[in-house]
Formats: C-alpha cells, structure tokens, sequence
C-alpha cells in the first residue's frame, strides 16, 4: 500500500491548542542537554587528573618515562664500564699456573665442560650449548692444551675465540667412545674434574679406566682469588650498578610496579652496553619477606621498602648489589627505620673481619650476632655471601659451615638480612611483614674488606 501526504500528516504527534512554542523549547533544551553533557564529562576528567595526588598520578607513569628519568643522572657515570677486558697473556698465565699446580697434585690433567672454568681458562664461553656429545677442555701438568669433542663438530668448535699457545684437538666419531679415545690419544691415567664437569662424563671416563679425582680447593682458589686486571672489572661493573640503583631511587614513585622498575633498569643497562647478562629482583613491602621473591603484579603503596637485588655483565664479570630503599616522599615508621639500621651494622660488622686468613664461618657469625642481639636472629635465614666473578655464586661461601680461611684477592659478597612474613609479623604484633637486605661485593686484604661498589648506602634515600 502507497503512502500519500496527508497519512503522513495524520502520523505527526498531535498537539494540544497553543502547545507549537512550548515543544519546540523543549525540543531545544534537549538538544542543548545532548551538546553540554559530554562537556560536562571531559571538564570533569580533565579536572580529576590536574589535581589528584602526584602519588597517585605516577601509578601510570611509563618504563620509558622512569628509565628517562633515571638517564640523566646515570648517564655521567657510563665511564665506569671503560676497563680493558682479560689479555691473552694473563689466559696463558693462567694456563701455567694450573698446570704447576696440577703437577704438585699428581694429576695427569685438569678437565672442564664449557663453564666458569673454561671461560677462565681458555676463553671458552659458559654459554655454549652442552649435549649429550662431550666437549671437554683439556690442560695437563705440562701446560699443553687440547679439547675433545665429536668430529662432525669440529669446524663449528673451532670457530669459537678459545686462547692458547698450541692446541692438540682430539676427534671421535659417532661409532666410538669418546671416553675410550681419550684415553688412547693422551694416555691420561689420573684428571682432576672441574666441579661443573656432569656426572656422566665423570662416568665414562672412569668406563675407559681414567681415575677421576674431584676439584681442589688449591685449584678452586685459583679462580676465586682475583688479579688486578679482574678486579679492576668487578669494579667498573658493580659500581656502575649502584649508580644505576641510585638513579632509579631519585625517580621511583609510589604507585609504580615491579615490572617498570624491572624493565627501566634492563634498558638502562642496555643502553649503557651491558645488557647482556641483566637480571633482577625487585620486591615491595611484604613481597620482601621472601628474599629471592617469587611474586609478582604488585604496585608500591605509600611506606613500602622496595628491596632492588640487581646485576649485570661486563667482560663476563659479575655484579650483584641490592638495596632497600624509599621514594624520596614516601616514609616508614621508626621501628622498621631501626630495622633498616641493624642491618646495615650487621654488615658493617662482617666488613671489618673480611681480611686474609680469617674463617668464612667467622665472619658470617659476626654479622648474625648483630641481628640476633636486637632479637631477630631468626629471621636472618641465609647465609652471609658467597664469591663473586665469572659466576654470579662461587667460592668461597660464608656460612656457618664452611671453615675455609679467606685469601688476598677475593670478592666475597656481604649481604645480611632481616625478612618476616605477615604471618610472622602478627605473631610480633605487627599488622604486615617486610624484608631489608644490603648487599655489596667486597674485596678481602690484610687490612680488612674493601667495597667494589665505592660506598655503602647511607639510609633509603641514600643507596
């Protein structure tokens, strides 16, 4: 059915007499209302966000705009990564030195998988991939060098930056035992295995009637006690690292999350050159309690500590620096200040006894006297530290068990703390658990240690 004009009409609302200028006000009052109400809307927001708190506002700040932030002041310090790395002279010394050293132990050879060890020896990365093929570093008590390894590897392994005088490759084929040809190749019949060496190479050799003797603290001692050119490297990268954790501390915010802390301070070390090898543990007010963490998703509220447990690599060189700090406006209460402090005496304490020929047990009882004393030994549940260098935890290790006698030259960490879970904390009649730690890398002497960072933190404000 067609539709004409006048039915189109008869479908308009009917008016009442003399109603045409009221509705066509109101007909214009809601339009109005349509136009001002989104106004309203955005004035009100923009309004919201001009005069909430900063504390609240720097929830949504950005890893761009933190690492930003923290640039400026960390910048100035990028010099401190400008050290030489390891010559091949001080690698050949090494060798040397080993193999006069094997020749005192009576052993025929010293032998490690790609590792710490052979990364110290021979330039040889802890980053190759190990299979179910062996590939073994080989240095004997007359100071040759060799490697074992399978033979469809050969040019791939060859390639590899490894560092020696002269160098004999021992070759196997998938149809033997690599064990078998070591054995007829060098006729070794007693190897000191490095500590990382697997068992089932310690297995094999012994198949093929090669004795097998584990490392040496002698020879363990010749990795952990550093040289000047080391030293100078766990300097630059540790000392780099705190300055990296102070220029984070001028521009944390309450509201931030772990993960922009985290990720500003990868790009940071990126940026700076030494990205490669970046880890992290970044921990917020109860999260502490549990020292290496575990949880995540958490945002930093008003009078929380944030525990940075960090590092990086520099010529394969460690750091490993950790500081509980505060924003600059956000503040604890004197009783956890005060638990801050008797942290920081605890490692002062250990400071003082990390000299040559003093016992690792020794020096980690000092420490925990000083957090027992104010009644919270319990809570200080790891050991003092371990060794620092090419690996991130080496010898020697300061706890209550070990009663090896620290030596010139080592790096030892110093890292006490103090870590109580809610569940804890109610029980002491605290509402919410915390954790403080302070860490730094410290270099033994006669006259006692020597921090590589360059200075301990002062207060959370000043790391």
């Amino acid at each position: 059915m067609s539709t004409n004009a006048s039915e189109k009409n008869v479908r308009q609302p009917l008016l009442a007499p003399g109603s045409t200028a009221k509705h066509s006000l109101r007909v214009k009052n809601s339009a109005l209302r349509l136009l001002v109400l989104p106004i309203i809307v955005t004035v009100f927001w923009i309004g919201t966000i001009l005069i909430v708190p900063g504390a609240l506002r720097s929830s949504v700040l950005s890893t761009g705009e933190l690492e930003k932030c923290a640039w400026k002041t960390l910048r100035d310090h990028v010099t401190l990564l400008d050290v030489a790395p390891i010559t091949r002279q001080e690698f050949l010394q090494r060798q040397s030195i080993l193999s006069a050293a094997l020749e005192k132990a009576g052993v025929d050879a010293f032998i490690a998988e790609p590792s710490a060890s052979s990364s110290y020896y021979a330039n040889i990365s802890s980053s190759y991939d190990l299979s179910e093929r062996p590939f073994l570093m080989i240095i004997d008590k007359e100071g040759h060098f060799s490697y074992l390894a399978p033979k469809f590897e050969l040019r791939r392994i060859a390639s590899l930056d490894m560092v020696f005088e002269k160098k004999t490759v021992i070759e196997w084929g998938e149809e033997e035992s690599p064990y078998a040809v070591l054995r007829r190749d060098s006729s070794y019949k007693k190897v000191m295995l490095d500590e990382h060496v697997r068992f089932m190479i310690a297995s094999g050799l012994q198949e093929a009637e090669i004795e097998v003797v584990p490392t040496s603290q002698t020879i363990q001692s010749l990795r952990s006690v550093k040289s000047e050119a080391e030293l100078k490297i766990l300097r630059g990268i540790n000392q780099f690292t705190l300055e990296l954790v102070r220029s984070l501390q001028k521009c944390i915010r309450i509201g931030m999350s772990q993960s922009t802390i985290t990720s500003a301070a990868h790009t940071l070390f990126t940026r700076a050159g030494v990205g490669r090898g970046f880890w992290a543990i970044v921990l917020f007010g109860d999260q502490a309690a549990n020292p290496h963490g575990g949880s995540l998703g958490k945002t930093l509220g008003d009078g929380e500590f944030v525990l940075i447990d960090i590092g990086s690599k520099l010529h394969n060189y460690g750091s490993d620096v950790t500081r509980t700090i505060l924003p600059s406006k956000s503040k604890v209460s004197s009783e956890l200040t005060e638990i801050w402090n008797t942290v920081y005496s605890a490692q002062s304490a250990a400071v003082e006894l990390m000299r040559v020929n003093e016992t690792c047990s020794v020096v980690d009882a000092a420490s925990r006297k000083v957090i027992a004393d104010k009644g919270f030994g319990e809570f200080f549940t790891h050991r003092l530290g371990h060794g620092l260098g090419l690996e991130m935890h080496e010898h020697p290790y300061l706890n209550g068990a070990n009663d090896e006698k620290l030596k010139a030259g080592q790096v030892v960490t110093n890292e006490p703390g103090i870590y109580v879970t809610t569940e804890q904390a109610r029980k002491l009649n605290k509402e919410v658990g915390f954790g403080v730690r302070l860490e730094d890398a410290i270099i033994v002497t006669a006259e006692g240690g020597i921090v590589t960072t360059g200075s301990r933190a002062k207060s959370p404000y000043e790391p």
